[in-house]
């Protein structure tokens, strides 16, 4: 049975009039890696700073290892947090700037110089002991800020948003060094981003946030696959959105009038008869065209372009709402005005809350 570490109980937060967090709740477990997604002021940066102990929620509580630690001292949570600034100390050499908090705490030099040896090989920055803030390069400072914060060994390390001023080359290379770090410390890292690609590429679970409250909770195969809102659907991945009313329900599947044709979907638990409203989330890469198909739509291609070896077709259906549809590698032989028939296998197509 996994161990929680960490418990949001029921947590807001307001400045002025505006309300930021409205009553969230979470359980993190020990040793997991857990990101909150979503785009600026949904107020992931405000989770993160309560459980730091530098904000104080309005009401709830923040409980870890057991203990309410709500109105306790950030420096006595057992929590370590990463900026996006790196906040370095620029007259202090690298192991200087590693050992500060281990000076404060008036260890012994013996054991501050092996735990830097050991923390400078975790983050592979051996040899670089001497050199100021000002001689290294983004993704170096990032590493030495890291190894500021997991020296002391913290029960949770916090994230917000370590990598967002690296190049997009060493921001992906950056990712998979931090979850391998992760995982041979053990520590229960907390992660904040708005990049949708981080996540899914780092985390056990993703949080996705928007206005304040949990739109879903779940692993990265969930929350991109199995979308609970059109918002997560469009947020986490840019799936296809489409309204629809039902028009048939048999044993195994839904059929969807779209303007003047029907689409398919597969049940749910939930009940629908004919001529309830539904909406439907349908990824790019799932759609269908000019294949073999149960039931086919006709669409017009409206634009064509490729992006590396991605092919990007947008389709305009007969109720002028588009589509679009992605492939690697796959030039199909259609024009922008040509018409085709597209569609998805029914276990493709999501039905999604809005």
């Amino acid at each position: 049975m996994e161990e929680t570490i960490l418990k949001l109980q029921k947590i807001t937060k307001s400045f002025g009039d505006t309300k930021v967090l409205k009553g969230i709740d979470l359980n993190i477990n020990k040793g997991e890696f857990i990101t909150f997604l979503g785009p600026s002021g949904c107020g992931k940066t405000t989770t993160l700073r309560i459980i730091a102990g530098l904000e104080t929620p309005d009401s709830g509580n923040v409980v870890l290892s057991g203990e309410d630690v709500t109105d306790r001292e950030p420096n006595k949570r057992d929590v370590n947090t990463v900026f996006q600034s790196y906040a370095l100390f620029p007259h202090m050499d690298v192991a200087s700037n590693i050992g500060y908090g281990l000076k404060l705490k008036k260890l012994p030099k013996e054991i501050i110089k092996r735990k830097i040896t050991e923390v400078l090989e975790l983050v592979q920055l051996q040899g670089f002991e001497k050199r100021k803030p000002s001689e290294l390069s983004g993704g170096q400072k990032q590493r030495v800020a890291i190894a500021r914060a997991i020296i002391n060994n913290p029960k949770i390390l916090l994230l917000d948003e370590p990598l967002g001023a690296l190049d997009l080359q060493l921001r992906r290379q950056m990712q998979l060094e931090l979850k391998k770090l992760q995982k041979k410390l053990g520590i229960t890292f907390i992660y904040i981003t708005h990049d949708q690609e981080e996540a899914i590429n780092m985390s056990d679970r993703i949080v996705v946030m928007r206005d304040g409250i949990f739109e879903q909770v779940g692993t990265p195969d969930e929350v991109y696959n199995t979308p609970l809102t059109s918002y997560v659907a469009k947020f986490v991945g840019n799936a296809n959105v489409i309204e629809g009313k039902v028009s048939f329900v048999d044993k195994d599947n839904l059929m969807v009038s779209v303007g003047m044709e029907s689409i398919a979907v597969k049940k749910t638990e939930k009940n629908f008869k004919i001529g309830d409203r539904i909406t439907l989330a349908v990824r790019s890469e799932n759609i269908l065209v000019n294949e073999e198909m149960e039931y086919p739509i006709t669409a017009k291609v409206m634009d064509k372009s490729f992006a590396g070896g991605l092919l990007r077709m947008v389709f305009q259906l007969n109720n002028k709402e588009e589509l679009v549809a992605s492939r690697h590698g796959i030039n199909y032989n259609l024009e922008i005005g040509d018409e085709a028939k597209i569609g998805w296998n029914t276990y493709n197509a999501v039905i999604v809350n809005n």
